[in-house]
């Protein structure tokens, strides 16, 4: 009975990270003013779990047919980053909760995992439309574009994806210091789905269709703006007919200044939280603060450089006719991963060394009024 409770655990934990990526995708969907449909929100969470999907449709082109193709390869971070947290919260619930329960709350969560993917791959091809350049004069011109997950990619990834998620947490609750671990862990994507989010509140005050945007792929580019504190060049590059129309309506990437608030963020955040964990440990209070920011800033750094792995990716969209093919549309995002891991290590140790002082300040003051109160 027992395992049974943990098997459904790990299930239960699934069902929510794909319900909060589900309501956010239809979140998005709506401000970007574009169909909320099953079909789109099955291809938008295909994509947070890392799929690829395959563009196709037919453009019509006076007497020649003109025929739509390309990919999108680039994970909505905003969806792919709650998930995660989601999961983790739910599966872990307790720092206390032994390796071998996880383990089987993992079982469970790889069932439920495969049947969730099954039925968000088995969704119709979403269908919209867009305009795109025909003819040599440039002229705008409406498509129907089909967009269909590629069914081995999709569940490729979203079983990698929780491979490493059960390991992590598993991992997290044997090691010691696990309060600086989960908080360090924790605060990476927390602080990016947060900026996402206030990113697209003030784009929906100026631009609103950059809103459902911003909710999707604002933690990609606030990852990148926030590699560029760091003296990473740009990693957001734009090609082709089309980069001018996506460019009025998403407005320019967010450059240092953004970035430095992000860092700001991420090292408040992390140094609250730190400092409400017990000090722990012996030695000197510089000596407890040395080691907590070695753990948090190392924490960070994986977590990081995790992070800008899957936030990279392409987006490619072609127009062929007869043997002649013309790309309208490349967007490509490739946040490095040393430059993603040298912030985390910052920031991560920033914020331990901080939040160790503070954790020390808060009990001593707890103690001596607890020493005064005994007195009176």
């Amino acid at each position: 009975m027992d395992s049974l409770r943990e098997v459904l655990r790990g299930a239960a934990a699934v069902l929510a990270a794909y319900a909060v990526m589900g309501g956010l995708a239809v979140a998005a969907l709506a401000a970007w003013d574009m169909p909320v449909t099953w079909a789109f929100v099955a291809a938008v969470v295909a994509a947070a779990v890392g799929g690829a999907a395959a563009l196709a449709g037919q453009l019509d082109a006076g007497a020649m047919g003109a025929v739509l193709h390309g990919t999108v390869d680039v994970a909505p971070l905003g969806l792919s980053a709650a998930g995660a947290l989601v999961f983790g919260v739910v599966l872990v619930g307790s720092l206390r909760t032994p390796p071998r329960v996880i383990a089987v709350r993992g079982a469970g969560a790889a069932v439920t995992t495969v049947i969730v993917l099954a039925v968000v791959l088995a969704a119709p091809d979403a269908v919209t439309t867009i305009s795109v350049p025909a003819g040599a004069t440039q002229a705008m011109r409406d498509a129907q574009l089909m967009i269909r997950p590629e069914t081995g990619d999709t569940m490729l990834g979203g079983l990698v994806a929780l491979v490493a998620l059960i390991g992590g947490c598993a991992l997290l609750t044997v090691l010691p210091h696990r309060r600086v671990l989960v908080t360090a862990a924790s605060a990476g994507p927390a602080v990016l789905v947060g900026a996402g989010l206030v990113l697209a509140a003030v784009a929906a005050t100026q631009r609103p269709p950059a809103a459902g945007l911003a909710i999707l792929y604002g933690p990609n580019v606030v990852l990148a703006a926030l590699l560029a504190v760091f003296g990473a060049p740009s990693q957001l590059v734009l090609g082709g007919p089309l980069a001018a129309r996506l460019s009025e309506h998403t407005g320019s990437p967010p450059g240092t200044g953004p970035g430095a608030l992000v860092l700001v963020l991420f090292v408040l955040v992390t140094a609250a939280l730190l400092a409400t964990a017990p000090p722990g440990g012996d030695g000197s209070r510089l000596r407890r603060a040395g080691l907590r920011a070695l753990i948090a800033g190392t924490v960070l750094a994986a977590v990081l450089a995790a992070l800008s792995q899957a936030a990279g990716g392409e987006l490619k969209l072609g127009v062929q006719v007869l043997v002649f093919n013309v790309d309208v549309l490349a967007v490509t995002l490739a946040p490095a991963m040393g430059w993603a891991a040298l912030a985390g290590a910052a920031g991560g140790g920033l914020a331990g060394f901080v939040g160790s002082l503070l954790a020390d300040i808060r009990w001593q003051g707890r103690v001596v009024a607890l020493a005064a109160n005994g007195r009176g």
